[in-house]
């Protein structure tokens, strides 16, 4: 849609005035003023024009008057003016420009001069406010999306402190809940070994050894919640290393997790030459987790392979299972506390995979997991036979 500029007219000879308004009137809206003070009267009362033309001899106020007016006031300092002239020295043109007036024309003028010159400051102007609110605009933008920021980095400040908190008050809780549960555990664990000892029918063997079983693991799950808590603090977790057949740590572990799963196929295949500088406790820490974590998530009438391997300077240890594989999702999370393989929750507290994988790294190991489902759930270690440092 074609701009038809707003025009201000300031002349007090109406000959003149009738000669502009007729040159301007296809292409602007104009409205006229034959003295200063009405013009700038009007100013304060109405929406301001697109451009003003003024004639520089006015009685009262002169046109440049008005406009050094209106360069002073913040609200039309950018207000285009073009001044009407006779007078035509370059002393009187740098007066003019002086006083603030964008453009001139001299009398006597043409219609088709004066259309354009008020068209062309008319269309600058244009350009200038549409420039103007497009900056507007940005900044409005830019300050919302900084507002945006800072609100977002808040939020994250109060989650990150609320996460520590939640963290500290967890850890605390599992260091008071693991200490205190370990001397009741140990005095059902030494009775009940005790009236094992002494002369009791079968029945009653039974039910002791349910008790003991069920004391071990709940033991083994306060063990898991000490590294835990340990790991936590940054206190890493403590290994004594001595001379340990991976091959004899591991069988062991198989035979009580047979003893206490006999209806479960647990095949193992060991080779090469098992021996290495290890924790050996701390091996069947890692061993049994693996395997419990197993036959947890495979079916009961599948088998669970474990094999233990030595090569020149790494024995391996995996376990693999016919479960359903590991959701993709989680398997960038599967070695973090309170994980699991699925959504199944079984007895365990979900800090098994995360001790195995602190473990292991004590070790100077690396432990992954590779999941499908053709060929189901397999758990790889590799621990180098001697620690690091006496590797170097």
């Amino acid at each position: 849609m074609a701009f038809t500029p707003t025009v201000w007219l300031l002349d007090d000879s109406p000959t003149e005035t009738d000669f502009i308004r007729t040159a301007l009137a296809s292409t602007c809206r104009v409205s006229s003023f034959t003295d200063g003070a009405a013009f700038l009267e009007a100013l304060g009362h109405s929406e301001f024009p697109d451009v003003a033309v003024m004639d520089w001899e006015m009685p009262g106020l002169s046109g440049i008057e008005v406009c050094e007016y209106l360069r002073s006031n913040r609200a039309t300092e950018f207000l285009p003016v073009l001044l009407l002239t006779s007078h035509q020295t370059a002393e009187d043109v740098v007066r003019g420009m002086e006083a603030g007036a964008n453009d001139y024309v001299f009398k006597p003028f043409r219609p088709q001069e004066l259309v354009a010159r008020v068209q062309a400051q008319a269309r600058r102007d244009l350009q200038r406010k549409r420039t103007l609110a497009q900056e507007q605009a940005q900044r409005v933008r830019a300050e919302n999306a900084l507002a945006e920021v800072r609100a977002a980095e808040e939020r994250a400040r109060a989650a990150e402190a609320g996460t520590r908190q939640r963290a500290e008050f967890e850890r605390r809780l599992i260091g008071i809940v693991s200490h205190d549960l370990r001397n009741p555990l140990s005095a059902i664990s030494l009775t009940a070994s005790a009236m094992a000892r002494q002369g009791i029918s079968e029945r009653h063997q039974r039910g002791l050894q349910r008790i003991l079983l069920s004391a071990e693991r709940a033991t083994r799950m306060i063990h898991d919640l000490l590294d835990f808590t340990r790991a936590q603090k940054g206190s890493g977790m403590a290994i004594q290393r001595t001379a340990s057949d991976l091959h004899v740590v591991v069988g062991a572990i198989v035979d009580e997790v047979r003893d206490a799963h006999p209806s479960r196929s647990i095949e193992v295949t060991q080779s090469g030459n098992g021996v290495g500088d290890w924790d050996p406790d701390r091996l069947e820490q890692v061993a049994s987790n693996l395997l419990s974590n197993a036959l947890q998530y495979s079916p009961a009438d599948t088998p669970v392979r474990v094999e233990t391997r030595g090569e020149d300077g790494t024995l391996v240890l995996q376990i693999q299972n016919a479960g359903p594989p590991i959701p993709e999702e989680l398997l960038p999370r599967i070695f973090e506390p309170m994980e699991r393989g699925s959504a199944q929750t079984g007895s365990n507290i979900g800090l098994g995979l995360y001790i195995v994988r602190n473990l292991v790294l004590a070790h100077g190991g690396t432990v992954s997991v590779h999941s499908t489902e053709a060929e189901g759930t397999t758990f790889t270690v590799r621990l180098p036979r001697q620690a690091p440092s006496e590797q170097d």
